[in-house]
């Protein structure tokens, strides 16, 4: 949030049919994991995710990371960092700018073997985010624990800024914490300026909504890297 400038990209699915229309993540995507369907979906994401990574280094974009959301079903397969490792390597991709994003009731499934794949994917390089912070399994003791890099703030209490004041508001205290246990912080949902300069107050690292940008296919959202290549070259 200090440089006011674009660091990174989040892999969004989504699924368009000719009789449906639109249908919403929150949808297909507990088919695809109920019917095992997530895991060559989540190869496809991945590697449209990797093509997207190479695309912004050919244009100049090299500081700039892509984040994916993985399942449990993903993680706890025998073969998944493995796989990753070959795509990664295949792909000519720099694990630092990688980005795997969890929700909280990942936990739930086998909480120490799913802890035990994301310090393997820390070692490799990938920074691991908590998705949806604060609505779900797991709770601030907890986070000391956990092989993670990044909290996500969930939107939740993004929108309660537009109703309370700084002393009601816990966006900032939640920030303050996380970052004595050493991590990132990102707020989701941002749509207003009002929610901007609260999180700038209690130095949120970064923050992501539509008040950055909605959501854009891909040559829209190279065309956005670029205009920020250019307004704001990257430091060596």
């Amino acid at each position: 949030m200090v440089s006011e400038s674009i660091c990174g990209f989040e892999a969004l699915a989504r699924l368009k049919t000719p009789n449906l229309g639109l249908i919403s993540p929150l949808e297909f995507i507990p088919i695809t994991e109920k019917t095992k369907l997530i895991i060559p979906l989540g190869e496809t994401i991945f590697l449209q995710a990797f093509r997207f990574l190479n695309r912004l280094r050919d244009q100049g974009c090299t500081q700039m990371s892509v984040s994916v959301n993985v399942s449990a079903i993903q993680l706890l397969r025998h073969d998944f960092i493995p796989s990753l490792q070959r795509m990664i390597k295949a792909m000519q991709i720099d694990a630092r700018y990688l980005v795997l994003e969890i929700t909280e009731s990942v936990f739930a499934s086998n909480y120490q073997e799913i802890n035990r794949i994301l310090g393997q994917l820390q070692k490799i390089g990938i920074q691991v985010a908590m998705d949806d912070f604060g609505t779900g399994y797991s709770s601030l003791a907890r986070e000391r624990e956990l092989n993670i890099n990044c909290l996500k703030i969930d939107k939740f209490f993004i929108d309660k800024l537009m109703d309370l004041t700084d002393e009601q508001a816990i966006s900032g205290d939640i920030i303050s914490m996380a970052h004595k246990l050493g991590h990132c912080v990102v707020a989701e949902g941002i749509e207003h300026e009002r929610q901007f300069s609260y999180l700038k107050r209690f130095f949120c690292d970064k923050i992501q909504g539509y008040l950055i940008s909605r959501p854009l296919d891909e040559e829209a959202a190279l065309t956005l890297a670029k205009e920020q290549l250019a307004s704001h070259p990257p430091s060596n």
